[in-house]
């Protein structure tokens, strides 16, 4: 009786030291991160891209009609005004960060700003901006929505249909285009398209993901780098099956080949494991409408997150007074898959 109370007692002592190391190792697999409040309140913070050069955030504000640019060295944000919606904000290779690629409401267009708080304008300074090409300019309430440039620096970029109230837009009335180096001409590469936004390519530029929020899913084509064509559109992973809160909206990928999205409406940001279509993890983040993720910091270890406080009603804002806010997620053991590429225009 004695050895079997032994027995009993050495086994239950070896389960317990088993959890603790498993337990050890999910803290090791996925160790708990910590989010920071970084930049004060914007309208609609979107678009985030880490400037390599300069070692800085640039981000949007596209209600506020503001292209921003925050520096982790110094804590300031700084502000360039434009005379309509921006929701894409990419450094023109080759310019010192002094050029950009942004848009304004129909139009892309070439900013030249050195970074100092100004309005830009048709009366004010114009001269600083430069129309490239426009769409959809006979589709009132449409505008240009997220976007990025490949590693070839083409910049791939889609739109929004009318949206007379957050989070509810008319569909099928966007596309997703491409506009080539030498271009000044946008061309539709998918159409019916309802709220064209998240996307990035995996390592070797073979795969385009993609996200239009209105399906809930993250999708996939396969993407032939040299001619810049994509085609073999299919699922990844969609939130509504997995039970995830939230409409997936922008999205980067880290060195591991794994996914981050931000769930608009959902408080968080996932990540998911594109080749399983598995869910691996969230991060809670203190605002319902998260809008877009980039990685950046000098390791590009950072998880930089946008999020949104339009239309939030007075008391969903005093539950979430930080709403707006550029927030920064540390710790999560990954960092970013490479540099946020630049846009490259050959005149």
């Amino acid at each position: 009786m004695v050895q079997l109370m032994r027995s009993i007692v050495i086994t239950f002592l070896f389960e317990i030291m088993a959890l603790r190391v498993c337990q050890c190792c999910i803290r090791r697999v996925h160790p708990e991160p910590t989010v920071t409040q970084v930049t004060s309140p914007v309208m609609h913070g979107e678009g985030p891209h880490w400037d390599i050069e300069t070692q800085t955030l640039l981000f949007v504000d596209i209600a506020g009609k503001l292209v921003n640019r925050y520096d982790p060295a110094t804590k300031r944000v700084t502000h360039a005004k434009l005379g309509g919606a921006v929701s894409i904000v990419i450094p023109l290779n080759g310019s010192n960060s002094q050029k950009f690629i942004t848009t304004r409401g129909h139009d892309i267009v070439l900013l030249n700003w050195n970074h100092e708080n100004a309005t830009f304008d048709t009366e004010t300074n114009g001269h600083n901006v430069t129309v490239i090409t426009s769409v959809e300019t006979k589709m009132c309430g449409n505008r240009w929505n997220d976007g990025k440039a490949d590693a070839m620096g083409r910049l791939w970029a889609g739109t929004i249909g009318p949206e007379p109230q957050v989070g509810h837009v008319l569909p099928l009335r966007a596309s997703f285009y491409l506009l080539d180096r030498n271009d000044t001409y946008a061309s539709a590469q998918v159409k019916n398209v309802s709220i064209s936004n998240g996307l990035v390519w995996n390592e070797d530029s073979s795969l385009l993901y993609y996200i239009d929020t209105a399906t809930y899913q993250v999708d996939v084509f396969d993407y032939d780098m040299e001619l810049g064509k994509i085609y073999n559109r299919r699922k990844v992973f969609n939130l509504r099956e997995n039970g995830i809160a939230g409409f997936p909206d922008g999205m980067t990928m880290d060195n591991k080949g794994t996914l981050w999205v931000a769930c608009f409406n959902g408080g968080q940001v996932i990540n998911i494991d594109p080749v399983s279509g598995s869910f691996i993890r969230k991060v809670a983040i203190p605002a319902s409408r998260v809008t877009s993720v980039m990685f950046g910091g000098p390791n590009l270890d950072v998880l930089y997150v946008t999020t949104s406080r339009y239309q939030l009603t007075e008391e969903e804002l005093a539950e979430q007074p930080l709403a707006g806010s550029v927030f920064a997620v540390r710790g999560l053991g990954v960092r970013a898959l490479k540099p946020a590429y630049n846009v490259v225009r050959i005149e």
